[in-house]
């Protein structure tokens, strides 16, 4: 066969491109340290690179989510061991206070100290990472809290069953409840409360929705909005004293906990007029003390803080050895802020008389040493002395200086009345406040969470939570910590023996509440850290794996690629003298 000259020159430069292509591939393999960059490099290869790359991926996912749940566990930690501390701190007062050695003087000093460490424990309970609370579930929601109310309700149609409700800044309509009578359970009365709102045309249109939920003995209506503008507010309807809801407590979404002030009318009311859901409007300014509002007259009122010491004192004229133990406001929403006596019939048997206003508030009452005598928010205990017990006659005065916070106040339907942080508005309903109306306002916290939880995927069907509510650590389920705390400030102001002693067992049991959710979270972030080490172990299996497939051996390559360039060299060369000999060089 004869080969041509044009042959020769086209195969040796078929094989010139062909050993600079190849010199190209490895230039680029030395440079990029890959040796399988695309499909065409070798399908197999890059397949199995695909599925390590995504392996690793997914990996490196699931260890940054840990990385922050770890972070987030690590928090609940350290809050929950600060919390515990504070606590600790809480009982060691209760029990140094609760000794006789100690005045009421002493107590007062004390009750600042106990003061500052709940706004401590509120401030552990709201804190925050990256801007989303700890202990919040899954989010927070503004509602309005209503009073207590017995239950099952009856719902009368044209009766007592609207209602007018603001939500998220919208006024509904008149919302009807019921459209004949019935007789609700605590949950159906939530449901239908729920329903019927939600089905209100101005809400609906507006996008806004409510749920309703029976918390024990009263009505929550929460917003389904999340965060600072999620509020409820009810403003009106026929339904209101029946629902609990002439009074009770508003609150926003901004935080878990949320400071609270609980209204509510005096049951001896005679006037008209209504209050609504009370608010705190600066946390720095509330002083966890009590108050009641009382019209002097039908266009004024006074404000007083009844958070101070009730006052019993012995007749001079007593025969018996009886005397004042202890007492305190056990019922801020029932005082009547008279004067009472506790007046002996005989040794055994007491009547109680309101001398302010010479009724007698109950008669023929058993007397026993040593056990509680209420009436109208007050209880006092009388215990025997050495010199025996009570003799007919024998009388104490029972009274309270409670400290004037506005005096003189002119009242006028719907305008805002604001005082130590919190604010209500008291208005003409059936018809204006009588002299003598009171209406209470109790402050307190309460939680504003959910009960969500947190998780993260540690594998394939695998979560782990990375949070815990706080309502199983600061209010339940076993006690309300700050209700405590709360018990014990007010309990050293007002020289409460019996209240500072109950505040050492119930500290004493939210530490083992908060103990166990402690535990709990030790738990949870031991379980992530082992995931995050198996994890590691797979990341650097694929790692490995992946290098195999896709990494060049470096050596290999650079002596490769000197000798493809020897190659293209010594082809360039040959080349180069096959053309200067070749008739090709003449006929171009």
């Amino acid at each position: 066969m004869r080969v041509t000259e044009q042959q020769t020159f086209g195969v040796l430069v078929h094989n010139l491109e062909r050993s600079r292509a190849r010199s190209l591939d490895l230039q680029q393999q030395v440079s990029t340290g890959k040796k399988v960059r695309k499909p065409s490099d070798d399908p197999s290869a890059f397949n199995h690179i695909s599925l390590d790359k995504a392996s690793v991926a997914s990996i490196e996912q699931r260890l940054r989510n840990i990385s922050f749940g770890r972070t987030r566990l690590d928090l609940s930690d350290k809050l929950l061991n600060s919390t515990t501390d504070t606590l600790s701190r809480v009982q060691e007062l209760a029990v140094q206070f609760a000794s006789d050695t100690n005045g009421p003087a002493e107590r007062v000093i004390g009750s600042r100290e106990v003061r500052q460490l709940y706004s401590l424990v509120q401030q552990y309970a709201n804190a925050e990472l990256n801007g989303q609370a700890v202990f919040t579930g899954t989010s927070t929601h503004g509602r309005t809290t209503g009073l207590a109310i017995t239950t099952p309700v009856t719902l009368t149609n044209g009766t007592n069953d609207s209602l007018v409700v603001s939500v998220d800044g919208v006024t509904s309509g008149t919302i009807d409840l019921t459209a004949a009578t019935g007789s609700l359970t605590g949950a159906q009365l939530a449901a239908r409360v729920q329903t019927q709102i939600n089905a209100d045309t101005a809400l609906t249109a507006a996008g806004k929705h409510v749920t309703v939920t029976f918390d024990t003995d009263h009505l929550v209506i929460a917003s389904d909005l999340h965060g600072s503008d999620s509020t409820v507010t009810v403003t009106g309807g026929t339904s209101r004293a029946t629902l609990g809801l002439v009074g009770g407590s508003r609150t926003t979404g901004d935080k878990p906990f949320a400071l609270t002030a609980t209204t509510s009318p005096g049951s001896t009311n005679t006037g008209g007029a209504v209050v609504n859901q009370g608010t705190v409007v600066d946390d720095n300014l509330v002083t966890l003390d009590d108050y009641v509002i009382r019209f002097s007259s039908a266009t004024q009122y006074d404000v007083f803080d009844v958070t101070v010491p009730v006052n019993v004192t012995k007749n001079g004229a007593n025969t018996g050895g009886a005397f004042s133990a202890d007492a305190a406001i056990i019922g801020p929403a029932n005082l009547t802020l008279n004067a009472y006596a506790i007046q002996f019939t005989s040794s055994t048997q007491y009547n109680v008389v309101n001398t302010t206003t010479s009724a007698t508030v109950s008669s023929g009452n058993t007397y026993v040493s040593g056990n509680a005598i209420e009436f109208d928010g007050l209880r006092v205990v009388l215990n025997n002395g050495d010199r025996g017990g009570p003799q007919s006659g024998d009388a104490f005065a029972v009274s309270l200086a409670p400290r004037t916070v506005l005096a003189n106040q002119t009242y006028s339907t719907g305008s805002d009345i604001s005082f130590d942080g919190l604010r209500l508005q008291l208005s003409t309903g059936s018809g204006a406040p009588a002299t003598g109306d009171r209406f209470a306002v109790v402050t307190g916290l309460q939680y504003q969470g959910d009960a969500g939880v947190h998780q993260v995927e540690v594998g394939n069907n695998q979560v782990v939570p990375t949070n815990v509510s706080g309502d199983r650590v600061f209010s339940g389920p076993n006690i309300d910590l700050f209700d405590s705390i709360k018990t014990l400030v007010t309990s050293l102001r007002t020289n409460y023996r019996g209240g500072i002693r109950d505040t050492i067992g119930d500290v004493g049991t939210g530490l083992s509440q908060a103990g166990a959710v402690l535990g709990e979270v030790g738990a949870l972030s031991n379980r992530l850290t082992g995931s995050a080490g198996r994890l590691d172990e797979f990341k650097t299996f694929f790692t490995q794996t992946l290098s195999e497939t896709e990494d060049v051996d470096l050596a290999k390559a650079i002596s490769d690629l000197t000798l493809q360039q020897y190659a293209i060299e010594a082809a360039s060369r040959t080349l180069n003298q096959l053309f200067g000999n070749s008739l090709l060089k003449y006929l171009s």
